[in-house]
Protein backbone atom coordinates (compact mmCIF):
# COMPACT_ATOMS: atom_id res chain seq x y z
CA UNK A 1 0.00 0.00 0.00
CA UNK A 2 1.41 3.37 -0.97
CA UNK A 3 2.18 5.84 1.81
CA UNK A 4 -0.29 8.68 1.85
CA UNK A 5 1.00 12.18 2.41
CA UNK A 6 -1.28 14.39 4.45
CA UNK A 7 -2.49 17.80 3.42
CA UNK A 8 -0.26 19.34 6.08
CA UNK A 9 2.70 17.33 4.75
CA UNK A 10 2.04 18.55 1.23
CA UNK A 11 1.95 22.18 2.37
CA UNK A 12 5.01 21.79 4.60
CA UNK A 13 6.97 19.92 1.93
CA UNK A 14 6.00 22.39 -0.75
CA UNK A 15 7.03 25.36 1.37
CA UNK A 16 10.34 23.71 2.24
CA UNK A 17 11.10 22.88 -1.39
CA UNK A 18 10.36 26.45 -2.46
CA UNK A 19 12.29 28.06 0.40
CA UNK A 20 15.32 25.75 0.23
CA UNK A 21 15.46 26.03 -3.55
CA UNK A 22 15.23 29.78 -3.31
CA UNK A 23 17.93 30.04 -0.63
CA UNK A 24 20.27 27.69 -2.47
CA UNK A 25 19.72 29.62 -5.68
CA UNK A 26 20.37 32.91 -3.90
CA UNK A 27 23.49 31.49 -2.20
CA UNK A 28 24.93 30.17 -5.45
CA UNK A 29 24.14 33.34 -7.35
CA UNK A 30 25.45 35.50 -4.51
CA UNK A 31 28.70 33.53 -4.28
CA UNK A 32 29.27 33.67 -7.98
CA UNK A 33 28.37 37.32 -8.13
CA UNK A 34 30.58 38.17 -5.18
CA UNK A 35 33.46 36.12 -6.59
CA UNK A 36 33.14 37.84 -9.95
CA UNK A 37 32.91 41.22 -8.28
CA UNK A 38 35.97 40.66 -6.10
CA UNK A 39 38.02 39.34 -9.02
CA UNK A 40 36.97 42.34 -11.04
CA UNK A 41 38.06 44.67 -8.22
CA UNK A 42 41.43 42.90 -7.97
CA UNK A 43 41.83 43.01 -11.71
CA UNK A 44 41.07 46.75 -11.84
CA UNK A 45 43.55 47.41 -9.04
CA UNK A 46 46.27 45.37 -10.75
CA UNK A 47 45.64 47.15 -14.03
CA UNK A 48 46.22 50.51 -12.35
CA UNK A 49 49.37 49.28 -10.63
CA UNK A 50 50.79 47.65 -13.76
CA UNK A 51 50.50 50.94 -15.58
CA UNK A 52 52.77 52.50 -12.92
CA UNK A 53 55.13 49.53 -13.08
CA UNK A 54 55.30 49.80 -16.85
CA UNK A 55 56.37 53.44 -16.70
CA UNK A 56 59.10 52.64 -14.19
CA UNK A 57 60.33 49.73 -16.29
CA UNK A 58 60.25 51.88 -19.40
CA UNK A 59 62.57 54.41 -17.72
CA UNK A 60 64.96 51.96 -16.05
CA UNK A 61 65.13 48.92 -18.29
CA UNK A 62 68.08 48.52 -20.63
CA UNK A 63 67.94 45.56 -22.96
CA UNK A 64 71.67 44.88 -22.90
CA UNK A 65 72.19 44.81 -19.12
CA UNK A 66 71.22 41.12 -18.78
CA UNK A 67 69.30 39.00 -16.31
CA UNK A 68 70.94 40.39 -13.21
CA UNK A 69 69.72 43.95 -13.86
CA UNK A 70 66.25 42.74 -14.89
CA UNK A 71 65.83 40.52 -11.81
CA UNK A 72 66.98 43.37 -9.55
CA UNK A 73 64.47 45.74 -11.15
CA UNK A 74 61.73 43.13 -10.74
CA UNK A 75 62.60 42.62 -7.06
CA UNK A 76 62.42 46.36 -6.38
CA UNK A 77 59.10 46.76 -8.16
CA UNK A 78 57.65 43.71 -6.38
CA UNK A 79 58.51 45.21 -2.98
CA UNK A 80 56.96 48.52 -4.00
CA UNK A 81 53.62 47.18 -5.34
CA UNK A 82 53.39 44.15 -3.04
CA UNK A 83 52.87 41.73 -5.91
CA UNK A 84 54.93 39.36 -8.01
CA UNK A 85 56.57 41.20 -10.93
CA UNK A 86 57.86 39.23 -13.88
CA UNK A 87 59.71 40.63 -16.93
CA UNK A 88 59.34 38.51 -20.06
CA UNK A 89 60.86 38.92 -23.53
CA UNK A 90 58.76 38.44 -26.68
CA UNK A 91 60.37 35.01 -27.02
CA UNK A 92 58.92 34.00 -23.66
CA UNK A 93 62.22 34.11 -21.77
CA UNK A 94 61.99 35.40 -18.18
CA UNK A 95 64.62 38.09 -17.54
CA UNK A 96 63.45 39.01 -14.03
CA UNK A 97 61.06 37.76 -11.31
CA UNK A 98 60.52 39.31 -7.92
CA UNK A 99 59.87 36.00 -6.19
CA UNK A 100 62.67 33.92 -7.77
CA UNK A 101 66.36 34.03 -6.94
CA UNK A 102 68.58 35.44 -9.58
CA UNK A 103 70.30 32.14 -10.24
CA UNK A 104 66.95 30.42 -10.68
CA UNK A 105 65.57 32.85 -13.24
CA UNK A 106 67.37 31.31 -16.20
CA UNK A 107 65.88 27.94 -15.27
CA UNK A 108 62.30 29.19 -15.45
CA UNK A 109 60.10 27.78 -18.14
CA UNK A 110 59.31 29.63 -21.31
CA UNK A 111 56.29 31.88 -20.75
CA UNK A 112 55.30 32.53 -24.35
CA UNK A 113 52.38 30.13 -24.00
CA UNK A 114 50.84 31.88 -21.00
CA UNK A 115 47.32 33.17 -21.76
CA UNK A 116 47.97 36.67 -20.49
CA UNK A 117 51.20 36.93 -22.58
CA UNK A 118 49.45 35.68 -25.69
CA UNK A 119 46.63 38.20 -25.17
CA UNK A 120 49.13 41.02 -24.50
CA UNK A 121 51.02 40.13 -27.70
CA UNK A 122 47.83 40.61 -29.64
CA UNK A 123 46.10 43.42 -27.78
CA UNK A 124 48.86 45.03 -25.77
CA UNK A 125 47.22 44.00 -22.51
CA UNK A 126 46.13 40.64 -21.13
CA UNK A 127 44.91 39.00 -17.93
CA UNK A 128 44.03 35.54 -16.62
CA UNK A 129 43.38 33.61 -13.43
CA UNK A 130 45.01 30.24 -13.08
CA UNK A 131 47.02 27.98 -10.88
CA UNK A 132 50.71 28.64 -10.70
CA UNK A 133 52.73 25.42 -10.70
CA UNK A 134 55.80 27.43 -9.69
CA UNK A 135 54.23 28.85 -6.49
CA UNK A 136 51.45 26.29 -5.99
CA UNK A 137 48.76 28.99 -5.67
CA UNK A 138 45.84 30.43 -7.60
CA UNK A 139 47.03 33.74 -9.03
CA UNK A 140 45.59 36.56 -11.07
CA UNK A 141 47.91 37.64 -13.84
CA UNK A 142 47.94 40.97 -15.67
CA UNK A 143 50.42 41.66 -18.50
CA UNK A 144 51.28 44.77 -20.54
CA UNK A 145 53.43 45.13 -23.59
CA UNK A 146 55.93 48.00 -23.66
CA UNK A 147 58.48 49.18 -26.17
CA UNK A 148 61.80 50.18 -24.69
CA UNK A 149 64.85 51.95 -26.04
CA UNK A 150 66.02 50.91 -29.43
CA UNK A 151 62.50 49.57 -30.15
CA UNK A 152 62.94 46.52 -27.98
CA UNK A 153 59.66 44.90 -26.75
CA UNK A 154 59.26 43.67 -23.20
CA UNK A 155 56.24 42.24 -21.35
CA UNK A 156 55.64 43.29 -17.76
CA UNK A 157 53.46 40.94 -15.75
CA UNK A 158 51.98 41.33 -12.30
CA UNK A 159 50.74 38.32 -10.36
CA UNK A 160 48.68 38.61 -7.19
CA UNK A 161 47.71 35.56 -5.08
CA UNK A 162 43.95 35.03 -4.72
CA UNK A 163 44.24 33.47 -1.28
CA UNK A 164 42.74 36.56 0.33
CA UNK A 165 39.93 36.59 -2.18
CA UNK A 166 39.34 32.90 -1.56
CA UNK A 167 39.41 33.44 2.20
CA UNK A 168 36.89 36.25 1.85
CA UNK A 169 34.75 34.06 -0.39
CA UNK A 170 35.07 31.20 2.12
CA UNK A 171 33.88 33.45 4.92
CA UNK A 172 31.09 34.71 2.74
CA UNK A 173 30.18 31.13 1.81
CA UNK A 174 30.05 30.18 5.48
CA UNK A 175 27.81 33.12 6.21
CA UNK A 176 25.55 32.16 3.30
CA UNK A 177 25.41 28.56 4.53
CA UNK A 178 24.47 29.69 7.99
CA UNK A 179 21.89 32.01 6.49
CA UNK A 180 20.53 29.13 4.45
CA UNK A 181 20.43 26.90 7.54
CA UNK A 182 18.68 29.55 9.61
CA UNK A 183 16.38 30.28 6.69
CA UNK A 184 15.48 26.59 6.46
CA UNK A 185 14.78 26.40 10.20
CA UNK A 186 12.64 29.51 10.09
CA UNK A 187 10.94 28.26 6.95
CA UNK A 188 10.20 24.93 8.63
CA UNK A 189 8.66 26.70 11.61
CA UNK A 190 6.65 29.16 9.54
CA UNK A 191 5.63 26.48 7.04
CA UNK A 192 4.56 24.18 9.89
CA UNK A 193 2.42 26.90 11.45
CA UNK A 194 0.92 27.83 8.11
CA UNK A 195 0.34 24.19 7.18
CA UNK A 196 -1.21 23.49 10.56
CA UNK A 197 -3.46 26.53 10.35
CA UNK A 198 -4.65 25.27 6.97
CA UNK A 199 -4.68 21.52 7.60
CA UNK A 200 -6.52 21.53 10.95
CA UNK A 201 -9.66 23.15 9.48
CA UNK A 202 -9.41 20.78 6.52
CA UNK A 203 -9.13 17.79 8.89
CA UNK A 204 -12.08 19.05 10.93
CA UNK A 205 -14.05 19.56 7.73
CA UNK A 206 -13.10 16.03 6.63
CA UNK A 207 -14.26 14.53 9.96
CA UNK A 208 -17.49 16.51 9.73
CA UNK A 209 -18.12 15.28 6.19
CA UNK A 210 -17.31 11.69 7.23
CA UNK A 211 -19.76 11.95 10.15
CA UNK A 212 -22.51 13.23 7.87
CA UNK A 213 -21.71 10.50 5.35
CA UNK A 214 -22.04 7.94 8.19
CA UNK A 215 -25.53 9.23 8.95
CA UNK A 216 -24.97 11.76 11.75
CA UNK A 217 -26.65 14.80 10.23
CA UNK A 218 -26.05 16.87 13.38
CA UNK A 219 -22.33 17.25 12.59
CA UNK A 220 -21.26 20.82 11.76
CA UNK A 221 -17.95 22.60 11.03
CA UNK A 222 -18.82 25.53 13.37
CA UNK A 223 -15.32 27.07 13.55
CA UNK A 224 -14.72 29.34 10.59
CA UNK A 225 -11.10 30.53 9.99
CA UNK A 226 -10.66 33.95 8.43
CA UNK A 227 -9.68 32.66 5.02
CA UNK A 228 -11.14 30.65 2.14
CA UNK A 229 -11.43 27.46 4.21
CA UNK A 230 -13.68 29.38 6.61
CA UNK A 231 -15.88 30.33 3.68
CA UNK A 232 -15.82 26.71 2.55
CA UNK A 233 -16.83 25.61 6.08
CA UNK A 234 -19.74 28.05 6.12
CA UNK A 235 -20.87 26.82 2.71
CA UNK A 236 -20.51 23.23 3.90
CA UNK A 237 -22.59 23.84 7.05
CA UNK A 238 -25.24 25.57 4.96
CA UNK A 239 -25.24 22.60 2.61
CA UNK A 240 -25.57 20.23 5.60
CA UNK A 241 -28.49 22.28 6.96
CA UNK A 242 -30.20 22.19 3.59
CA UNK A 243 -29.46 18.47 3.27
CA UNK A 244 -30.87 17.74 6.71
CA UNK A 245 -33.96 19.82 5.96
CA UNK A 246 -34.43 18.02 2.66
CA UNK A 247 -33.92 14.61 4.27
CA UNK A 248 -36.38 15.53 7.05
CA UNK A 249 -38.95 16.54 4.45
CA UNK A 250 -38.35 13.35 2.49
CA UNK A 251 -38.51 11.27 5.68
CA UNK A 252 -41.77 12.92 6.73
CA UNK A 253 -43.21 12.37 3.28
CA UNK A 254 -42.05 8.76 3.32
CA UNK A 255 -43.49 8.21 6.81
CA UNK A 256 -46.79 9.75 5.77
CA UNK A 257 -46.84 7.60 2.65
CA UNK A 258 -45.98 4.48 4.67
CA UNK A 259 -48.66 5.34 7.22
CA UNK A 260 -51.19 5.83 4.44
CA UNK A 261 -50.17 2.59 2.78
CA UNK A 262 -50.26 0.72 6.09
CA UNK A 263 -53.70 2.12 6.85
CA UNK A 264 -55.10 1.28 3.43
CA UNK A 265 -57.31 -1.75 3.19
CA UNK A 266 -56.45 -1.92 -0.50
CA UNK A 267 -53.32 -3.74 -1.53
CA UNK A 268 -50.78 -1.58 -3.38
CA UNK A 269 -47.97 -2.88 -5.58
CA UNK A 270 -45.53 -0.48 -7.29
CA UNK A 271 -43.24 -1.74 -10.05
CA UNK A 272 -40.37 0.40 -11.34
CA UNK A 273 -39.19 1.05 -14.88
CA UNK A 274 -37.07 -2.10 -14.86
CA UNK A 275 -40.04 -4.30 -14.05
CA UNK A 276 -38.89 -4.91 -10.46
CA UNK A 277 -40.95 -4.59 -7.29
CA UNK A 278 -40.41 -1.20 -5.68
CA UNK A 279 -43.05 -1.25 -2.95
CA UNK A 280 -45.75 -3.53 -1.55
CA UNK A 281 -47.91 -2.66 1.45
CA UNK A 282 -49.10 -4.98 4.20
CA UNK A 283 -52.61 -5.29 2.82
CA UNK A 284 -51.26 -6.71 -0.46
CA UNK A 285 -48.99 -9.12 1.37
CA UNK A 286 -51.95 -10.31 3.44
CA UNK A 287 -54.22 -10.65 0.41
CA UNK A 288 -51.66 -12.67 -1.54
CA UNK A 289 -50.33 -14.43 1.59
CA UNK A 290 -46.77 -13.23 1.01
CA UNK A 291 -44.29 -13.46 3.87
CA UNK A 292 -41.94 -10.82 2.47
CA UNK A 293 -41.59 -8.70 -0.67
CA UNK A 294 -37.92 -7.73 -1.02
CA UNK A 295 -37.45 -4.69 -3.27
CA UNK A 296 -35.69 -5.46 -6.53
CA UNK A 297 -37.41 -8.80 -7.15
CA UNK A 298 -39.49 -9.52 -10.24
CA UNK A 299 -43.26 -9.94 -9.69
CA UNK A 300 -43.10 -13.46 -11.15
CA UNK A 301 -40.61 -14.43 -8.42
CA UNK A 302 -42.96 -13.65 -5.52
CA UNK A 303 -46.51 -13.79 -6.93
CA UNK A 304 -48.07 -17.14 -7.77
CA UNK A 305 -51.29 -15.89 -9.31
CA UNK A 306 -51.37 -16.27 -13.09
CA UNK A 307 -54.30 -13.85 -13.60
CA UNK A 308 -52.56 -11.05 -11.71
CA UNK A 309 -49.26 -11.60 -13.56
CA UNK A 310 -51.16 -11.57 -16.86
CA UNK A 311 -52.78 -8.23 -15.94
CA UNK A 312 -49.34 -6.76 -15.09
CA UNK A 313 -47.92 -8.02 -18.40
CA UNK A 314 -50.81 -6.48 -20.35
CA UNK A 315 -50.27 -3.09 -18.70
CA UNK A 316 -46.55 -3.24 -19.32
CA UNK A 317 -47.14 -4.20 -22.94
CA UNK A 318 -49.08 -1.02 -23.67
CA UNK A 319 -52.48 -0.97 -21.95
CA UNK A 320 -52.95 2.25 -19.98
CA UNK A 321 -55.47 0.64 -17.63
CA UNK A 322 -56.18 -3.02 -16.95
CA UNK A 323 -58.99 -4.35 -14.74
CA UNK A 324 -59.13 -7.95 -13.73
CA UNK A 325 -61.09 -9.97 -11.19
CA UNK A 326 -58.92 -12.69 -9.69
CA UNK A 327 -59.26 -15.40 -7.09
CA UNK A 328 -56.49 -16.54 -4.75
CA UNK A 329 -56.01 -20.17 -3.85
CA UNK A 330 -54.15 -19.90 -0.54
CA UNK A 331 -55.19 -21.04 2.90
CA UNK A 332 -57.80 -18.25 2.88
CA UNK A 333 -59.22 -17.98 -0.65
CA UNK A 334 -60.14 -14.43 -1.62
CA UNK A 335 -61.78 -12.65 -4.50
CA UNK A 336 -59.82 -9.58 -5.59
CA UNK A 337 -60.26 -6.75 -8.08
CA UNK A 338 -56.94 -5.77 -9.67
CA UNK A 339 -56.60 -2.26 -11.14
CA UNK A 340 -53.29 -1.79 -12.97
CA UNK A 341 -52.22 1.65 -14.24
CA UNK A 342 -49.11 2.64 -16.18
CA UNK A 343 -46.93 5.48 -14.91
CA UNK A 344 -44.44 7.58 -16.85
CA UNK A 345 -41.31 5.80 -18.01
CA UNK A 346 -37.82 6.73 -16.97
CA UNK A 347 -34.81 7.54 -19.09
CA UNK A 348 -35.06 4.21 -20.87
CA UNK A 349 -38.66 4.92 -21.78
CA UNK A 350 -39.96 1.79 -20.05
CA UNK A 351 -43.17 2.33 -18.06
CA UNK A 352 -43.63 1.67 -14.36
CA UNK A 353 -46.82 0.17 -12.96
CA UNK A 354 -49.10 0.73 -10.00
CA UNK A 355 -51.43 -2.12 -9.09
CA UNK A 356 -54.24 -1.66 -6.55
CA UNK A 357 -56.06 -4.73 -5.23
CA UNK A 358 -59.55 -4.47 -3.69
CA UNK A 359 -60.74 -7.35 -1.55
CA UNK A 360 -64.25 -8.14 -2.75
CA UNK A 361 -64.52 -11.43 -0.88
CA UNK A 362 -67.17 -10.06 1.47
CA UNK A 363 -69.08 -8.57 -1.42
CA UNK A 364 -68.96 -11.88 -3.22
CA UNK A 365 -70.10 -13.61 -0.05
CA UNK A 366 -72.97 -11.17 0.35
CA UNK A 367 -73.94 -11.61 -3.28
CA UNK A 368 -73.94 -15.37 -2.81
CA UNK A 369 -75.83 -15.00 0.46
CA UNK A 370 -78.38 -12.78 -1.27
CA UNK A 371 -78.78 -15.27 -4.08
CA UNK A 372 -79.10 -18.11 -1.59
CA UNK A 373 -81.55 -16.08 0.47
CA UNK A 374 -83.72 -15.34 -2.53
CA UNK A 375 -83.58 -18.98 -3.56
CA UNK A 376 -84.31 -20.18 -0.03
CA UNK A 377 -87.11 -17.67 0.55
CA UNK A 378 -88.60 -18.56 -2.80
CA UNK A 379 -88.32 -22.23 -1.93
CA UNK A 380 -89.78 -21.73 1.56
CA UNK A 381 -92.67 -19.65 0.26
CA UNK A 382 -93.42 -21.94 -2.65
CA UNK A 383 -94.75 -24.74 -0.41
CA UNK A 384 -97.26 -22.67 1.63
CA UNK A 385 -98.27 -20.66 -1.41
CA UNK A 386 -98.87 -23.85 -3.38
CA UNK A 387 -100.89 -25.26 -0.49
CA UNK A 388 -102.94 -22.06 -0.17
CA UNK A 389 -103.54 -21.88 -3.92
CA UNK A 390 -104.49 -25.58 -4.04
CA UNK A 391 -106.90 -25.21 -1.11
CA UNK A 392 -108.44 -22.09 -2.64
CA UNK A 393 -108.87 -23.77 -6.03
CA UNK A 394 -110.42 -26.82 -4.33
CA UNK A 395 -112.86 -24.62 -2.45
CA UNK A 396 -113.81 -22.81 -5.64
CA UNK A 397 -114.27 -26.11 -7.41
CA UNK A 398 -117.11 -27.09 -5.04
CA UNK A 399 -115.62 -27.85 -1.70
CA UNK A 400 -117.37 -24.78 -0.31
CA UNK A 401 -120.62 -26.68 -0.60
CA UNK A 402 -119.32 -29.34 1.80
CA UNK A 403 -118.96 -27.93 5.31
CA UNK A 404 -116.53 -30.70 6.25
CA UNK A 405 -114.16 -30.05 3.33
CA UNK A 406 -114.61 -26.31 3.47
CA UNK A 407 -113.46 -26.23 7.11
CA UNK A 408 -110.47 -28.50 6.37
CA UNK A 409 -109.19 -26.36 3.54
CA UNK A 410 -109.86 -23.13 5.44
CA UNK A 411 -107.79 -24.46 8.35
CA UNK A 412 -105.06 -25.42 5.82
CA UNK A 413 -105.05 -21.91 4.40
CA UNK A 414 -104.86 -20.46 7.93
CA UNK A 415 -101.91 -22.72 8.93
CA UNK A 416 -99.96 -21.89 5.79
CA UNK A 417 -100.70 -18.19 6.26
CA UNK A 418 -99.34 -18.37 9.81
CA UNK A 419 -96.28 -20.15 8.47
CA UNK A 420 -95.66 -17.45 5.86
CA UNK A 421 -96.26 -14.78 8.49
CA UNK A 422 -93.65 -16.36 10.79
CA UNK A 423 -91.25 -16.62 7.88
CA UNK A 424 -91.70 -12.96 6.98
CA UNK A 425 -91.39 -11.89 10.62
CA UNK A 426 -88.18 -13.91 11.04
CA UNK A 427 -86.78 -12.45 7.83
CA UNK A 428 -87.60 -8.92 8.98
CA UNK A 429 -86.06 -9.56 12.40
CA UNK A 430 -82.93 -11.02 10.82
CA UNK A 431 -82.65 -8.05 8.44
CA UNK A 432 -82.93 -5.59 11.36
CA UNK A 433 -80.21 -7.43 13.28
CA UNK A 434 -77.86 -7.57 10.30
CA UNK A 435 -78.36 -3.95 9.29
CA UNK A 436 -77.60 -2.61 12.75
CA UNK A 437 -80.41 -0.10 12.41
CA UNK A 438 -81.92 -1.22 15.72
CA UNK A 439 -79.12 -1.46 18.28
CA UNK A 440 -79.97 -3.32 21.47
CA UNK A 441 -81.57 -1.27 24.23
CA UNK A 442 -79.62 -2.34 27.25
CA UNK A 443 -81.16 -2.79 30.67
CA UNK A 444 -80.47 -4.95 33.66
CA UNK A 445 -82.00 -8.41 33.33
CA UNK A 446 -82.54 -10.77 36.23
CA UNK A 447 -81.80 -14.34 35.23
CA UNK A 448 -84.54 -15.78 37.38
CA UNK A 449 -87.19 -13.47 35.91
CA UNK A 450 -85.98 -14.26 32.37
CA UNK A 451 -86.20 -18.01 33.07
CA UNK A 452 -89.75 -17.73 34.46
CA UNK A 453 -90.89 -15.69 31.46
CA UNK A 454 -89.48 -17.93 28.71
CA UNK A 455 -90.48 -21.19 30.39
CA UNK A 456 -94.03 -19.90 30.80
CA UNK A 457 -94.09 -19.08 27.10
CA UNK A 458 -93.25 -22.68 26.03
CA UNK A 459 -95.20 -24.60 28.66
CA UNK A 460 -98.16 -25.33 26.37
CA UNK A 461 -95.88 -26.48 23.56
CA UNK A 462 -93.95 -28.75 25.93
CA UNK A 463 -97.15 -30.30 27.24
CA UNK A 464 -98.41 -30.85 23.72
CA UNK A 465 -95.13 -32.55 22.74
CA UNK A 466 -94.96 -34.55 25.98
CA UNK A 467 -91.65 -32.96 27.00
CA UNK A 468 -90.65 -32.24 30.59
CA UNK A 469 -89.22 -28.79 31.31
CA UNK A 470 -86.53 -28.07 33.91
CA UNK A 471 -84.39 -25.18 35.02
CA UNK A 472 -81.15 -24.63 36.91
CA UNK A 473 -80.27 -21.20 38.31
CA UNK A 474 -77.23 -20.00 40.29
CA UNK A 475 -77.46 -19.75 44.08
CA UNK A 476 -76.65 -16.03 44.01
CA UNK A 477 -78.76 -13.63 41.94
CA UNK A 478 -77.47 -13.25 38.39
CA UNK A 479 -77.99 -9.87 36.71
CA UNK A 480 -76.57 -8.84 33.32
CA UNK A 481 -77.07 -5.99 30.82
CA UNK A 482 -78.87 -6.81 27.58
CA UNK A 483 -81.86 -6.04 25.40
CA UNK A 484 -84.62 -7.94 27.18
CA UNK A 485 -86.80 -8.49 24.10
CA UNK A 486 -83.95 -9.79 21.93
CA UNK A 487 -82.49 -12.07 24.61
CA UNK A 488 -85.93 -13.45 25.42
CA UNK A 489 -86.51 -14.13 21.72
CA UNK A 490 -83.15 -15.92 21.43
CA UNK A 491 -83.84 -18.15 24.45
CA UNK A 492 -87.38 -18.86 23.20
CA UNK A 493 -85.98 -19.92 19.81
CA UNK A 494 -83.55 -22.32 21.52
CA UNK A 495 -86.27 -23.75 23.76
CA UNK A 496 -88.71 -24.04 20.85
CA UNK A 497 -86.19 -26.02 18.77
CA UNK A 498 -85.26 -28.23 21.73
CA UNK A 499 -88.91 -29.07 22.56
CA UNK A 500 -89.88 -29.78 18.96
CA UNK A 501 -86.90 -32.08 18.27
CA UNK A 502 -86.77 -33.86 21.65
CA UNK A 503 -89.95 -35.86 21.24
CA UNK A 504 -92.37 -37.62 23.57
CA UNK A 505 -90.98 -38.36 27.04
CA UNK A 506 -87.86 -36.24 26.65
CA UNK A 507 -86.53 -33.49 28.87
CA UNK A 508 -85.40 -29.92 28.13
CA UNK A 509 -83.39 -28.01 30.76
CA UNK A 510 -82.78 -24.26 30.89
CA UNK A 511 -79.67 -23.33 32.90
CA UNK A 512 -78.13 -19.96 33.73
CA UNK A 513 -74.80 -19.30 35.41
CA UNK A 514 -71.92 -16.83 35.65
CA UNK A 515 -68.54 -17.85 34.21
CA UNK A 516 -65.49 -15.58 34.05
CA UNK A 517 -67.45 -12.33 33.88
CA UNK A 518 -70.02 -13.67 31.42
CA UNK A 519 -73.62 -14.80 31.64
CA UNK A 520 -74.02 -18.28 30.17
CA UNK A 521 -77.57 -19.32 29.19
CA UNK A 522 -77.71 -22.97 28.12
CA UNK A 523 -80.57 -25.09 26.74
CA UNK A 524 -80.01 -28.84 26.94
CA UNK A 525 -82.24 -31.59 25.54
CA UNK A 526 -82.34 -35.36 25.47
CA UNK A 527 -83.25 -35.51 21.81
CA UNK A 528 -81.63 -37.48 19.00
CA UNK A 529 -78.58 -35.18 18.83
CA UNK A 530 -76.86 -33.75 15.76
CA UNK A 531 -74.10 -35.33 13.71
CA UNK A 532 -70.70 -33.58 13.95
CA UNK A 533 -70.58 -32.69 10.24
CA UNK A 534 -73.74 -30.56 10.59
CA UNK A 535 -72.64 -28.51 13.60
CA UNK A 536 -70.63 -25.81 11.69
CA UNK A 537 -73.67 -25.00 9.53
CA UNK A 538 -76.40 -25.00 12.18
CA UNK A 539 -76.57 -21.22 12.41
CA UNK A 540 -76.84 -20.60 8.64
CA UNK A 541 -80.11 -19.30 7.22
CA UNK A 542 -82.57 -21.98 6.19
CA UNK A 543 -80.19 -24.79 7.10
CA UNK A 544 -82.00 -27.85 8.43
CA UNK A 545 -80.61 -31.20 9.42
CA UNK A 546 -83.97 -32.81 8.48
CA UNK A 547 -85.91 -30.58 6.06
CA UNK A 548 -89.12 -32.67 6.00
CA UNK A 549 -89.42 -32.92 9.79
CA UNK A 550 -88.62 -29.25 10.24
CA UNK A 551 -91.36 -28.17 7.89
CA UNK A 552 -93.80 -30.56 9.58
CA UNK A 553 -92.95 -28.92 12.90
CA UNK A 554 -93.53 -25.44 11.44
CA UNK A 555 -89.91 -24.28 11.51
CA UNK A 556 -88.71 -21.48 9.21
CA UNK A 557 -84.99 -22.40 9.31
CA UNK A 558 -84.12 -18.89 10.60
CA UNK A 559 -84.38 -19.36 14.37
CA UNK A 560 -80.77 -20.28 15.05
CA UNK A 561 -79.51 -17.59 12.61
CA UNK A 562 -81.49 -15.03 14.64
CA UNK A 563 -79.96 -16.39 17.87
CA UNK A 564 -76.43 -16.00 16.40
CA UNK A 565 -77.06 -12.39 15.34
CA UNK A 566 -78.59 -11.47 18.71
CA UNK A 567 -75.46 -12.83 20.40
CA UNK A 568 -73.22 -10.85 18.04
CA UNK A 569 -74.99 -7.50 18.56
CA UNK A 570 -74.50 -8.06 22.31
CA UNK A 571 -70.76 -8.78 21.76
CA UNK A 572 -71.34 -12.37 22.77
CA UNK A 573 -71.44 -15.70 21.03
CA UNK A 574 -73.45 -18.91 20.73
CA UNK A 575 -72.02 -22.43 20.96
CA UNK A 576 -73.37 -25.92 20.49
CA UNK A 577 -72.24 -29.37 21.59
CA UNK A 578 -74.10 -32.52 20.59
CA UNK A 579 -73.74 -36.27 20.84
CA UNK A 580 -75.93 -38.31 18.48
CA UNK A 581 -78.39 -40.40 20.51
CA UNK A 582 -77.80 -38.44 23.73
CA UNK A 583 -78.96 -34.89 23.01
CA UNK A 584 -77.65 -31.40 22.39
CA UNK A 585 -76.68 -28.30 24.40
CA UNK A 586 -76.86 -24.76 23.05
CA UNK A 587 -75.09 -22.01 25.04
CA UNK A 588 -75.79 -18.30 24.63
CA UNK A 589 -72.84 -16.42 26.17
CA UNK A 590 -73.23 -12.69 26.92
CA UNK A 591 -71.03 -10.16 28.79
CA UNK A 592 -72.34 -9.22 32.22
CA UNK A 593 -71.89 -5.49 31.47
CA UNK A 594 -71.73 -3.60 28.17
CA UNK A 595 -71.39 -0.01 26.95
CA UNK A 596 -74.68 1.80 26.53
CA UNK A 597 -74.02 2.30 22.80
CA UNK A 598 -73.17 -1.36 22.20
Amino acid sequence: MKARLSFQGWILGGCLVVVVSTLIFVAVVMERSLSSHMLEVVRSSMQREILTVREVVRDRWRPGEGIAAGDKLADELGRIVGARVTLITPQGKVVGDSQMAEDKVPEMMNHSDRPEIIQAMKEGEGSSVRYSSTLGLDLMYTALRLTGPEGKVLFVRLALPLSQVQQALSRTRDLVLWAVFLGVLLSIGVAYLVARSLSRPVQLLTRTAAGIAAGDLSKRFIRYPRHEIGELGQAFDQMADNLQSTINDITESRDRLEAILRGMVEGVLVIDNDGQVLLANRALMKMLELKAVPPGRLPSEIIRNADLLEALDEARAGEDYVWREIQTLGSTPRFLEAHVVRINGGAAGEPGLVCVLHDITERKRLEKTRRDLVANVSHELRTPLTAVRGAAETLLDGALDSPQYARHFAELILRQSHRMERLVQDLMELARLESGESPPRLREIDAAELADSVLEGVTDLAQAQGVELGRRLPRDPLVFAADGRQVEQAVLNLLDNAIKYTGQGGRVTLAMEEDDGQAVISVSDTGPGIAAEYLPRLFERFFRVDNNRSRELGGTGLGLAIVKHIAQVHHGKVEVTSTPGEGSTFRLILPLSQAEDA
